[in-house]
């Protein structure tokens, strides 16, 4: 086609690239760069790509030009397309290049390509023709399956007591543990907890129309054996108090244990030891010893005893042994103290303390051992206590006022890390062996039957097919237990050591399995790792 400026266009193989040619004439303006836009635009090539040098030196042989000029300006491009497929196969989508002067992508090309990858979802319509109007677009889905809708699994819900709104961290250890003293007590009847069953999911279907199943749903029942509890008559899923007593909340059930009241614990009442929760209105004495399988309340003091309690110890006076230096009575100096839940006392001082989830002190902890299995935190609102002298470890935190003392007396505190998985460790080991060596002679035993079995008298075979059957499952949970344990001897990312106050000499610090060690006095803060190393801000 040839223009009133002289100016003529056309397409030259291969690749469909625009070729311009130019005849001049006496009289006639030279083409412009607007003379070439319209050329283009007349002939449907409207954004084609340009080489824009080339161009330019085109035009401006125009302008001199005394004989016929050609050149190569640029090229026709297509529209193009891709697809992808998700890699779960619920969804098609589209990535759209537009063309530039080309021919544009079309819907019924985008379909084909859509069934040639076996795919028999239904095209979304409203998104192709978006898509194709827009001219472009980048991973937009136009067709998809439908993914599977999990189902919820079964839910235990504590009937004792509303539950609390979330709390901050610091909340958490200031309020929670304060409250550890107030002891709840139910009666026959009482409802403990709610089991509401698992709702089972629904299976989806791919792109490819090949299933997606749902997920299975754990949907456990009460945990059997539960001591004072059972399941309601007319409610299975509603478990009650059948005796009065202090309830043992566990994942599963609620165990209602039954309550025992001492004056004190010492030479007239004896050593104490059953399962429920033990009040004492006076103080646990030097030299007794105390094993209960629920809470220990004591209105005085825990002396140089040794405390065993499957849940919480509450003490309204003091945790006090004897120091190294004095006198034993019943082979006992230092105050014992070990439970499963929390650990709450005025003061420790001379013991040994170890707290499954926290331990709080009001005043102070001197010269003692102390472990949580959660948090320490020394000290009421504002945290005015401190922390002087042995070793103080918790895998979340250790919060006080002051750590160590004026005199520079050797102080350790330690987060991060589980204080307890060493021994848990190498008692599940001793479990373990434990139960290899009875697998070993029970699998001889069935195999001796295998080969005599006019030796097995009665139902013995089946018996012993029954315990290989309970310890290879044994074994198995064991193993899960010491994959779980093993997770937890990483260190804790957001461990943190907080002394509001003031840090002393002799103060050694550890965040997981960093050391710091402090020569002299310096100001208070938080000490914690950033990028792998201490730091207190």
């Amino acid at each position: 086609m040839m223009h009133e400026s002289g100016l003529r266009l056309e397409l030259t193989e291969p690749g469909e690239q625009v070729h311009a040619r130019y005849t001049p004439e006496p009289g006639r303006m030279p083409p412009d760069y607007d003379t070439l836009k319209q050329c283009l635009d007349s002939l449907g090539w409207t954004g084609a790509r340009l080489d824009t040098r080339a161009v330019a030196q085109f035009l401006a042989q125009c302008q001199q030009a005394e004989h016929e000029i050609d050149a190569t300006i640029g090229a026709l491009i297509d529209g193009a397309f891709e697809l992808d497929i998700s890699g779960d196969g619920l969804a098609v989508r589209l990535t759209l290049l537009p063309p530039e002067g080309g021919r544009p992508v079309t819907a019924e090309a985008i379909r084909r390509a859509v069934a040639e990858r076996g795919v028999v979802a239904p095209i979304q319509a409203l998104a192709l023709d978006a898509a194709l109007t827009e001219g472009t677009c980048e991973l937009r889905t136009i067709a998809a399956g439908v993914a599977p809708r999990q189902g919820e699994p079964a839910r235990f819900v504590n009937l004792l007591e509303p539950r609390k709104p979330a709390a901050s961290d610091d909340e958490a250890t200031r309020v929670d543990l304060r409250e550890l003293g107030n002891l709840l007590l139910v009666s026959p009847g009482t409802p403990l907890m709610r089991r509401i069953p698992a709702v089972p999911g629904n299976d989806g279907v791919d792109v490819f129309g090949k299933p997606i199943a749902a997920d299975p749903v754990e949907d456990p029942p009460f945990v059997e054996g539960l001591t004072g509890a059972a399941a309601g008559t007319d409610d299975a899923d509603l478990l009650v108090a059948v005796i009065a007593g202090s309830p043992v909340v566990g994942a599963h059930g609620i165990a209602v244990s039954p309550v025992v009241q001492v004056d004190s614990v010492d030479l007239h009442s004896g050593n104490v030891a059953f399962d429920g929760t033990l009040r004492v209105s006076g103080d646990i004495r030097t030299g007794m010893s105390v094993s209960v399988s629920g809470d220990v309340l004591v209105e005085g003091t825990i002396e140089a005893a040794n405390v065993e309690a499957g849940g919480n110890v509450v003490v309204k006076g003091g945790i006090i042994g004897k120091a190294k230096t004095g006198s034993t009575e019943g082979g006992i100096s230092r105050a014992s103290v070990r439970c499963k839940g929390a650990v709450k006392a005025r003061f420790i001082e001379n013991a040994v303390v170890e707290a499954g989830t926290e331990v709080n002190v009001e005043s102070g902890i001197r010269q003692s051992d102390v472990a949580a299995g959660e948090r320490i935190v020394v000290g009421g609102p504002g945290l005015q206590g401190s922390i002087s002298g042995g070793r103080s470890r918790a895998l979340l935190a250790v919060r006080a006022a002051v750590l160590g003392a004026p005199a520079g007396t050797a102080t350790s505190v330690q987060v991060g890390l589980n204080p307890y998985a060493d021994a848990q460790r190498a008692a599940l080991e001793s479990d373990r062996r434990r139960l290899l060596e009875e697998q070993n002679k029970v699998r001889q035993l069935v195999a001796f039957f295998a080969r005599h079995p006019e030796k097995a008298v009665g139902d013995l075979r089946e018996k012993a097919r029954a315990t290989l059957f309970k310890l290879a499952r044994d074994l198995f949970e064991l193993e899960g237990r010491l994959t779980e344990l093993g997770q937890q001897m990483h260190p804790a990312a957001d461990a943190v050591i907080d002394a509001a106050r003031r840090i002393h000499g002799g103060v050694t610090l550890q965040v997981g399995t960093r050391v710091l060690k402090v020569m002299e006095d310096k100001p208070g803060g938080q000490i914690r790792l950033v990028n792998d190393r201490i730091a207190v801000t």
